[in-house]
């Protein structure tokens, strides 16, 4: 139990969905290192916009779920996300066009899958007003893959790609959506720069990408470029940006900037 605010009303708290350790953690469903990467300046806020909602809610480090892990298994999470901010950041450092495939060695493949899989299994167990998707059986099997260190089943796989905007830097991020390529189920979300597709499906992914962009098992990274303008995440980035509520707070947010490096 956790003694609530100055009201002294009582919250219970849920036991970890994985370990079941009864003490649980503010754990961010998007990684806090991800969502700061979207900002400029020290102290600067976001906005979590939604699409058909007109009223855009202000952010510091993103969403966080307070029943859903403990602080050992966020850790577990926490080694394959801070994997996949480090190499996003060095692929992000290539100077790359649209419509190519970079091959790099020494990426552990099965990392960015356990990266990806954690994810998307937060937003499968958070609350619906957290964001929290549908994936059917394959909530416990992603549980399995990201905190357990098991045998990845051919069912999950992820491939990566990274969208080529015109100055590199990074905007926006989307959170997890289920989604279906050729008929095959994924979970696609967007963070860093690079649209992900995580695998959620028996069947093989068909033959949209080269099979060396699928990277389970892989000691070698295949990652398609791709222009922004043909990708539904930053299409999208740009559609919600240009509405009015958002350039209303973004042009306050710079007003203030430049007040406060005024009087510095």
């Amino acid at each position: 139990r956790r003694q609530g605010s100055h009201t002294g009303r009582i919250r219970c708290s849920l036991p970890c969905l994985n370990c079941g350790k009864p003490k649980t953690i503010e754990a961010h469903l998007i990684p806090k290192a991800f969502v700061m990467e979207v900002k400029v300046d020290r102290g600067e806020q976001h906005l979590i916009v939604h699409k058909g909602n007109p009223h855009p809610k202000v952010s510091h480090t993103g969403v966080y779920d307070k029943d859903i892990l403990c602080g050992d298994c966020d850790n577990i999470l926490g080694r394959y996300e801070s994997y996949a901010l480090d190499l996003f950041r060095k692929v992000r450092t290539l100077s790359l066009s649209a419509g190519k495939i970079v091959s790099m060695g020494g990426v552990d493949g099965d990392m960015l899958v356990r990266f990806a899989s954690g994810i998307a299994w937060k937003y499968a167990v958070t609350m619906p007003d957290k964001g929290r998707i549908d994936i059917g059986p394959y909530k416990d099997t992603l549980r399995m893959v990201a905190l357990s260190g098991g045998q990845i089943p051919n069912s999950i796989d992820v491939t990566i790609a990274r969208i080529i905007e015109l100055d590199g830097d990074v905007y926006y991020y989307r959170t997890p959506m289920p989604d279906r390529k050729e008929g095959v189920n994924v979970v696609r979300f967007c963070l860093g720069g690079f649209l992900i597709l995580l695998k959620i499906d028996k069947r093989p992914p068909g033959n949209w990408l080269p099979e060396e962009c699928w990277l389970r098992g892989r000691e070698k990274g295949a990652f398609v470029t791709l222009p922004a303008e043909h990708v539904e995440e930053a299409t999208l980035h740009a559609e919600l940006a240009n509405r009015t509520p958002v350039r209303r707070f973004f042009g306050k947010m710079r007003e203030r900037s430049a007040r406060n490096s005024k009087q510095g």
